[in-house]
């Protein structure tokens, strides 16, 4: 849930960015559901924030929402220096000279997977989206691999 979420949220908050002057300027009256000029991201993430799935975002459900949605722009911008500070020779990828300083590559040591692995256009670099890519999975897998803490007293 959190996952959907977060994807929805970061997806939301580049479609706000881009699409605030636009939809300021044409808003006359609200959009009817299924509305072509409507993007399909923005009926995502009402689907998404719209928990009891009722049709209607509670102001429960809108917080919820809102909360999700400013910590995906949070961790999209983390993700975006962290990128930036590996990205030395600033070509805006990730190289595979670059490769090895990424702090999960690091941590796994041999067990790190190739580049290629997460170069899905196969250029032989990480530009940003495959980078939030490789994040995901490594430190989902980290987690995963991590021992679980032990229990409160």
């Amino acid at each position: 849930m959190n996952k959907t979420l977060l994807a929805v949220g970061t997806g939301l908050l580049a479609l706000c960015i881009a699409h605030a002057a636009c939809a300021q300027a044409a808003a006359t009256k609200p959009a009817a559901a299924g509305d072509k000029t409507v993007p399909p991201e923005i009926d995502a993430a009402f689907a998404a924030w719209d928990l009891d799935k009722n049709g209607a975002l509670s102001l429960t459900e809108f917080r919820s929402g809102w909360v999700a949605l400013r910590r995906a722009g949070e961790l999209q911008a983390r993700l975006r220096t962290q990128f930036h500070a590996v990205d030395v020779n600033k070509n805006d990828a990730i190289d595979a000279s670059e490769y090895g300083s990424l702090v999960l590559v690091q941590r796994a040591g041999k067990s790190a997977p190739p580049l290629s692995t997460f170069d899905t256009n196969k250029d032989q670099r990480l530009e940003f989206d495959e980078y939030v890519q490789l994040v995901q999975r490594m430190a989902t897998a980290e987690r995963a691999a991590s021992p679980a803490p032990a229990p409160r007293k």
